[in-house]
Protein backbone atom coordinates (compact mmCIF):
# COMPACT_ATOMS: atom_id res chain seq x y z
CA UNK A 1 0.00 0.00 0.00
CA UNK A 2 3.02 2.40 0.62
CA UNK A 3 3.35 2.93 -3.16
CA UNK A 4 0.28 3.83 -3.97
CA UNK A 5 0.55 7.55 -2.47
CA UNK A 6 4.39 7.12 -3.11
CA UNK A 7 3.47 7.55 -6.92
CA UNK A 8 1.51 10.74 -6.65
CA UNK A 9 3.97 12.54 -9.22
CA UNK A 10 4.82 9.74 -11.64
CA UNK A 11 2.92 7.11 -12.45
CA UNK A 12 -0.71 6.74 -15.31
CA UNK A 13 -4.03 5.50 -14.76
CA UNK A 14 -6.31 4.02 -17.42
CA UNK A 15 -9.69 6.28 -15.98
CA UNK A 16 -9.84 9.12 -13.08
CA UNK A 17 -12.18 8.82 -10.64
CA UNK A 18 -13.05 11.49 -8.13
CA UNK A 19 -15.19 10.65 -5.51
CA UNK A 20 -17.28 13.99 -3.03
CA UNK A 21 -19.98 14.53 -0.92
CA UNK A 22 -22.19 15.25 -3.99
CA UNK A 23 -21.27 12.60 -6.53
CA UNK A 24 -18.74 9.87 -8.06
CA UNK A 25 -17.14 11.21 -11.68
CA UNK A 26 -15.72 9.11 -13.36
CA UNK A 27 -13.55 10.52 -16.95
CA UNK A 28 -11.55 8.16 -19.54
CA UNK A 29 -9.76 10.61 -21.99
CA UNK A 30 -7.48 9.45 -24.96
CA UNK A 31 -4.78 11.27 -27.26
CA UNK A 32 -5.21 11.27 -30.83
CA UNK A 33 -1.97 12.59 -32.60
CA UNK A 34 -1.73 16.36 -30.94
CA UNK A 35 -5.71 16.35 -29.90
CA UNK A 36 -7.33 14.81 -27.04
CA UNK A 37 -11.21 12.50 -27.13
CA UNK A 38 -13.47 12.44 -24.15
CA UNK A 39 -14.36 8.65 -24.11
CA UNK A 40 -15.92 8.83 -20.83
CA UNK A 41 -16.92 11.97 -18.62
CA UNK A 42 -20.04 9.79 -16.05
CA UNK A 43 -21.50 10.77 -12.90
CA UNK A 44 -23.96 9.53 -10.10
CA UNK A 45 -24.67 11.05 -6.86
CA UNK A 46 -23.05 9.92 -3.77
CA UNK A 47 -24.73 8.10 -1.21
CA UNK A 48 -26.06 10.00 1.68
CA UNK A 49 -23.32 10.29 4.37
CA UNK A 50 -20.93 8.09 2.28
CA UNK A 51 -18.24 10.95 2.05
CA UNK A 52 -18.11 12.90 5.37
CA UNK A 53 -15.54 15.14 5.92
CA UNK A 54 -13.23 14.79 3.73
CA UNK A 55 -13.09 10.82 4.48
CA UNK A 56 -15.18 7.74 2.77
CA UNK A 57 -16.83 6.89 5.90
CA UNK A 58 -18.93 3.87 3.74
CA UNK A 59 -16.47 2.33 0.98
CA UNK A 60 -19.17 -0.71 0.41
CA UNK A 61 -21.83 2.33 -0.85
CA UNK A 62 -19.54 4.51 -2.36
CA UNK A 63 -18.07 1.16 -4.37
CA UNK A 64 -21.44 -0.18 -5.36
CA UNK A 65 -21.67 3.48 -7.48
CA UNK A 66 -18.56 2.78 -8.54
CA UNK A 67 -19.42 -0.48 -9.58
CA UNK A 68 -22.63 0.62 -11.26
CA UNK A 69 -20.81 3.10 -13.85
CA UNK A 70 -17.97 0.94 -15.36
CA UNK A 71 -20.62 -1.78 -15.24
CA UNK A 72 -23.10 0.53 -17.36
CA UNK A 73 -20.08 1.97 -19.64
CA UNK A 74 -17.84 -0.85 -19.59
CA UNK A 75 -15.18 0.55 -17.80
CA UNK A 76 -14.13 -2.74 -16.14
CA UNK A 77 -10.57 -4.13 -15.27
CA UNK A 78 -8.59 -0.14 -16.07
CA UNK A 79 -6.41 0.86 -13.32
CA UNK A 80 -7.54 4.08 -11.85
CA UNK A 81 -6.38 7.42 -10.39
CA UNK A 82 -8.24 8.84 -7.51
CA UNK A 83 -7.64 12.10 -5.37
CA UNK A 84 -8.13 13.06 -1.90
CA UNK A 85 -9.42 16.58 -1.02
CA UNK A 86 -6.62 18.91 -0.13
CA UNK A 87 -8.01 19.24 3.46
CA UNK A 88 -6.88 15.88 4.22
CA UNK A 89 -3.36 16.57 2.64
CA UNK A 90 -0.73 18.35 4.39
CA UNK A 91 1.12 20.72 1.53
CA UNK A 92 4.03 22.32 2.02
CA UNK A 93 6.68 23.91 -0.45
CA UNK A 94 10.38 23.75 1.03
CA UNK A 95 13.66 25.64 0.47
CA UNK A 96 16.65 22.89 0.97
CA UNK A 97 20.58 23.17 0.16
CA UNK A 98 20.98 23.02 -3.59
CA UNK A 99 23.84 20.70 -3.36
CA UNK A 100 22.23 17.57 -1.86
CA UNK A 101 22.77 14.47 -4.20
CA UNK A 102 18.68 13.13 -5.60
CA UNK A 103 19.45 10.06 -2.66
CA UNK A 104 20.46 12.41 -0.18
CA UNK A 105 17.04 14.72 -0.68
CA UNK A 106 14.83 11.73 -0.42
CA UNK A 107 16.07 10.99 3.08
CA UNK A 108 16.34 14.53 4.16
CA UNK A 109 12.72 15.05 2.96
CA UNK A 110 11.07 11.87 3.52
CA UNK A 111 12.96 10.97 7.02
CA UNK A 112 13.75 14.99 8.01
CA UNK A 113 11.89 17.54 6.81
CA UNK A 114 8.31 15.75 6.79
CA UNK A 115 8.15 14.60 10.69
CA UNK A 116 8.01 18.86 11.02
CA UNK A 117 5.21 19.45 9.19
CA UNK A 118 3.04 16.46 10.20
CA UNK A 119 0.20 16.88 12.41
CA UNK A 120 0.29 13.01 13.15
CA UNK A 121 3.00 10.27 13.45
CA UNK A 122 5.46 10.06 10.61
CA UNK A 123 4.63 6.31 10.72
CA UNK A 124 0.80 7.30 9.68
CA UNK A 125 1.58 9.25 6.25
CA UNK A 126 1.89 8.42 3.04
CA UNK A 127 4.69 10.88 2.35
CA UNK A 128 5.89 12.25 -1.54
CA UNK A 129 7.95 15.24 -2.88
CA UNK A 130 8.89 16.90 -6.17
CA UNK A 131 11.87 18.63 -6.27
CA UNK A 132 11.23 22.30 -8.09
CA UNK A 133 13.76 24.83 -9.31
CA UNK A 134 16.68 26.50 -7.61
CA UNK A 135 16.53 29.88 -5.92
CA UNK A 136 18.78 31.93 -4.71
CA UNK A 137 17.89 33.67 -1.19
CA UNK A 138 17.92 37.37 -0.36
CA UNK A 139 21.45 36.80 1.43
CA UNK A 140 22.77 35.15 -1.66
CA UNK A 141 22.65 31.20 -1.32
CA UNK A 142 21.01 28.77 -3.60
CA UNK A 143 18.23 26.88 -2.44
CA UNK A 144 16.72 24.06 -4.02
CA UNK A 145 12.61 24.32 -3.53
CA UNK A 146 10.94 21.55 -2.97
CA UNK A 147 6.75 20.66 -3.02
CA UNK A 148 6.12 18.07 0.02
CA UNK A 149 2.59 16.38 0.38
CA UNK A 150 1.62 13.79 2.74
CA UNK A 151 -1.96 12.50 3.70
CA UNK A 152 -2.89 10.03 6.48
CA UNK A 153 -2.81 6.48 6.11
CA UNK A 154 -6.34 6.25 7.24
CA UNK A 155 -7.51 8.98 5.12
CA UNK A 156 -5.96 7.78 1.52
CA UNK A 157 -7.48 3.83 2.57
CA UNK A 158 -10.94 5.01 2.80
CA UNK A 159 -10.66 6.04 -0.97
CA UNK A 160 -8.74 3.32 -2.08
CA UNK A 161 -10.82 0.63 -0.37
CA UNK A 162 -14.34 2.05 -1.98
CA UNK A 163 -12.68 1.62 -5.62
CA UNK A 164 -11.44 -1.56 -4.11
CA UNK A 165 -14.74 -2.82 -3.32
CA UNK A 166 -15.74 -1.81 -7.16
CA UNK A 167 -13.20 -4.57 -8.18
CA UNK A 168 -10.60 -2.32 -9.52
CA UNK A 169 -7.10 -1.28 -8.66
CA UNK A 170 -5.96 1.96 -7.79
CA UNK A 171 -3.04 2.96 -9.52
CA UNK A 172 -2.24 6.71 -8.73
CA UNK A 173 -4.03 8.40 -5.42
CA UNK A 174 -3.17 12.48 -6.04
CA UNK A 175 -4.68 15.33 -4.37
CA UNK A 176 -8.20 16.98 -6.07
CA UNK A 177 -6.23 20.44 -6.42
CA UNK A 178 -3.61 18.97 -8.20
CA UNK A 179 -5.37 17.03 -10.17
CA UNK A 180 -7.41 20.11 -11.84
CA UNK A 181 -4.31 22.28 -11.75
CA UNK A 182 -3.24 19.34 -14.50
CA UNK A 183 -6.12 20.14 -16.13
CA UNK A 184 -5.56 24.13 -16.19
CA UNK A 185 -2.40 23.59 -17.37
CA UNK A 186 -2.17 25.35 -20.61
CA UNK A 187 -4.57 28.19 -18.75
CA UNK A 188 -2.19 28.76 -16.02
CA UNK A 189 1.06 28.68 -18.31
CA UNK A 190 -0.17 31.85 -19.63
CA UNK A 191 0.84 33.69 -16.66
CA UNK A 192 4.34 34.75 -16.19
CA UNK A 193 6.34 33.75 -12.92
CA UNK A 194 5.91 37.55 -11.75
CA UNK A 195 1.98 36.51 -11.26
CA UNK A 196 0.74 34.41 -8.55
CA UNK A 197 -3.11 33.34 -9.77
CA UNK A 198 -5.64 32.13 -6.62
CA UNK A 199 -7.36 29.07 -7.57
CA UNK A 200 -11.30 28.78 -5.79
CA UNK A 201 -12.67 25.38 -6.11
CA UNK A 202 -16.11 25.74 -4.40
CA UNK A 203 -17.86 22.33 -3.42
CA UNK A 204 -20.24 21.18 -1.18
CA UNK A 205 -18.67 20.95 2.02
CA UNK A 206 -16.00 23.66 2.07
CA UNK A 207 -14.02 25.56 -0.67
CA UNK A 208 -10.27 25.21 -1.02
CA UNK A 209 -8.17 28.19 -1.98
CA UNK A 210 -4.74 27.83 -3.49
CA UNK A 211 -2.40 30.46 -4.46
CA UNK A 212 -0.13 29.36 -7.64
CA UNK A 213 2.70 30.21 -9.46
CA UNK A 214 4.00 28.53 -12.77
CA UNK A 215 0.85 25.84 -11.70
CA UNK A 216 3.12 25.07 -8.10
CA UNK A 217 1.01 25.48 -4.99
CA UNK A 218 2.38 28.26 -2.75
CA UNK A 219 0.00 28.54 -0.59
CA UNK A 220 -3.39 26.13 0.47
CA UNK A 221 -6.11 26.75 2.90
CA UNK A 222 -9.38 25.10 3.55
CA UNK A 223 -12.47 26.98 4.68
CA UNK A 224 -15.90 25.38 5.90
CA UNK A 225 -18.12 27.13 3.79
CA UNK A 226 -19.31 25.60 0.74
CA UNK A 227 -22.83 24.87 -1.36
CA UNK A 228 -24.41 22.40 1.64
CA UNK A 229 -23.54 25.80 3.91
CA UNK A 230 -25.42 28.09 1.34
CA UNK A 231 -28.22 25.93 0.97
CA UNK A 232 -28.76 25.73 5.01
CA UNK A 233 -28.92 29.31 4.94
CA UNK A 234 -31.61 29.29 2.63
CA UNK A 235 -33.47 26.83 3.95
CA UNK A 236 -33.52 28.80 7.41
CA UNK A 237 -34.14 32.13 5.84
CA UNK A 238 -37.02 30.76 3.85
CA UNK A 239 -37.94 27.82 6.06
CA UNK A 240 -37.83 25.47 3.18
CA UNK A 241 -36.28 21.57 2.81
CA UNK A 242 -33.31 21.06 1.84
CA UNK A 243 -33.84 19.94 -1.62
CA UNK A 244 -36.04 22.95 -2.67
CA UNK A 245 -33.44 25.31 -1.15
CA UNK A 246 -30.91 23.23 -3.37
CA UNK A 247 -32.96 24.34 -6.48
CA UNK A 248 -33.42 27.86 -5.39
CA UNK A 249 -29.86 28.00 -4.92
CA UNK A 250 -29.28 27.93 -8.82
CA UNK A 251 -32.28 30.17 -9.51
CA UNK A 252 -30.68 33.42 -7.58
CA UNK A 253 -28.40 35.95 -8.21
CA UNK A 254 -26.60 37.68 -5.67
CA UNK A 255 -27.01 41.18 -7.38
CA UNK A 256 -23.91 42.67 -7.71
CA UNK A 257 -24.56 45.77 -7.33
CA UNK A 258 -26.81 45.50 -3.62
CA UNK A 259 -29.56 47.10 -5.06
CA UNK A 260 -33.09 45.21 -4.02
CA UNK A 261 -31.01 44.47 -0.58
CA UNK A 262 -34.48 45.60 1.41
CA UNK A 263 -36.74 43.84 -0.69
CA UNK A 264 -39.00 41.67 1.54
CA UNK A 265 -40.60 39.16 -1.01
CA UNK A 266 -39.58 35.99 -1.03
CA UNK A 267 -36.89 36.33 -3.56
CA UNK A 268 -35.88 39.22 -2.29
CA UNK A 269 -35.09 37.88 1.24
CA UNK A 270 -33.29 34.93 -0.68
CA UNK A 271 -31.10 37.38 -2.71
CA UNK A 272 -29.97 38.58 1.41
CA UNK A 273 -29.64 35.69 3.12
CA UNK A 274 -27.47 34.39 -0.30
CA UNK A 275 -25.17 37.77 -0.05
CA UNK A 276 -24.28 37.44 2.97
CA UNK A 277 -22.98 34.12 3.13
CA UNK A 278 -21.16 34.91 -0.34
CA UNK A 279 -19.61 38.09 1.56
CA UNK A 280 -19.03 35.40 4.11
CA UNK A 281 -16.95 33.43 1.48
CA UNK A 282 -15.00 36.59 0.18
CA UNK A 283 -13.89 37.71 3.36
CA UNK A 284 -12.58 34.36 4.05
CA UNK A 285 -10.84 34.48 0.37
CA UNK A 286 -9.63 38.25 0.95
CA UNK A 287 -7.83 36.69 4.49
CA UNK A 288 -6.18 33.86 2.22
CA UNK A 289 -4.68 36.66 0.50
CA UNK A 290 -3.75 38.66 2.79
CA UNK A 291 -2.22 36.17 4.72
CA UNK A 292 -0.03 35.17 1.37
CA UNK A 293 1.02 38.68 0.43
CA UNK A 294 1.97 39.17 3.89
CA UNK A 295 4.86 36.74 3.73
CA UNK A 296 6.75 39.45 1.76
CA UNK A 297 8.63 39.54 -1.60
CA UNK A 298 6.03 37.57 -3.07
CA UNK A 299 4.20 37.87 -6.50
CA UNK A 300 1.26 39.83 -6.47
CA UNK A 301 -2.00 37.86 -7.30
CA UNK A 302 -2.95 38.81 -10.51
CA UNK A 303 -6.60 36.65 -11.22
CA UNK A 304 -8.71 34.49 -9.13
CA UNK A 305 -9.79 31.22 -11.05
CA UNK A 306 -13.18 29.80 -10.10
CA UNK A 307 -13.85 26.14 -9.75
CA UNK A 308 -15.92 23.13 -8.46
CA UNK A 309 -19.38 22.44 -8.10
CA UNK A 310 -20.53 25.54 -6.58
CA UNK A 311 -18.69 27.93 -9.14
CA UNK A 312 -22.31 27.89 -11.38
CA UNK A 313 -23.98 30.26 -9.17
CA UNK A 314 -25.58 33.09 -11.10
CA UNK A 315 -22.91 35.91 -11.41
CA UNK A 316 -20.92 34.80 -8.66
CA UNK A 317 -17.80 35.71 -10.52
CA UNK A 318 -18.75 39.80 -10.97
CA UNK A 319 -19.85 39.20 -7.07
CA UNK A 320 -16.37 38.05 -5.86
CA UNK A 321 -14.32 40.56 -8.59
CA UNK A 322 -16.57 43.46 -6.85
CA UNK A 323 -15.67 42.32 -3.29
CA UNK A 324 -11.67 40.93 -4.10
CA UNK A 325 -11.03 44.14 -6.89
CA UNK A 326 -9.53 41.29 -8.64
CA UNK A 327 -10.62 40.17 -11.79
CA UNK A 328 -12.41 36.11 -11.19
CA UNK A 329 -13.38 34.00 -14.06
CA UNK A 330 -15.04 30.64 -13.79
CA UNK A 331 -13.12 28.06 -15.49
CA UNK A 332 -14.31 25.97 -18.16
CA UNK A 333 -11.67 22.50 -18.36
CA UNK A 334 -13.43 21.53 -21.99
CA UNK A 335 -12.16 24.72 -23.60
CA UNK A 336 -8.84 24.83 -21.91
CA UNK A 337 -8.29 21.02 -23.13
CA UNK A 338 -10.07 21.55 -25.95
CA UNK A 339 -13.00 19.18 -25.64
CA UNK A 340 -16.33 19.13 -27.14
CA UNK A 341 -17.97 21.21 -24.78
CA UNK A 342 -21.59 19.80 -25.65
CA UNK A 343 -20.71 16.91 -23.47
CA UNK A 344 -21.24 18.73 -20.37
CA UNK A 345 -24.11 20.95 -19.54
CA UNK A 346 -22.75 24.39 -19.40
CA UNK A 347 -23.57 24.94 -16.00
CA UNK A 348 -21.54 21.27 -14.76
CA UNK A 349 -18.50 22.01 -16.88
CA UNK A 350 -16.32 24.21 -14.34
CA UNK A 351 -17.30 20.91 -11.72
CA UNK A 352 -15.36 18.29 -14.00
CA UNK A 353 -12.23 19.81 -13.86
CA UNK A 354 -10.66 17.21 -10.98
CA UNK A 355 -11.93 14.27 -12.86
CA UNK A 356 -10.72 15.68 -16.49
CA UNK A 357 -7.50 16.14 -14.59
CA UNK A 358 -7.36 12.25 -13.30
CA UNK A 359 -8.41 11.28 -16.63
CA UNK A 360 -5.17 13.07 -17.75
CA UNK A 361 -3.10 10.58 -16.08
CA UNK A 362 -3.81 7.88 -18.88
CA UNK A 363 -2.24 9.59 -21.52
Amino acid sequence: MASVFANLFGSKGGIGIEINSEQVTIAQLEKRGSRLRLKHLVSAPTPANSVVDGRVEDPQAVGSVIQDLVTTHRLKGLPVSTAIPGREAVIRLIKLPADLQADELREVVLNQEAELYLPFPREEAFVDFQPLDSTIDPDGVKRQEVLLVAAQHSVVNSYTEAIRRANLNVRTVDIASFALIRALRNQLLQYSPDEAIALVILQAEGTEISILIKGVPQFSRTVNLGTWEFREVLSRTLDLPPNQATSLLQSLTPSVSGAGTEDQSFSGRGVAALRRVLTELAEEIQRSLDFYLSQGNVAPVAQVLLAGSGANISQLDQFLSQRLTLPVTQINPLSILALPENSVPEESRAGVGIALGLGLRSL
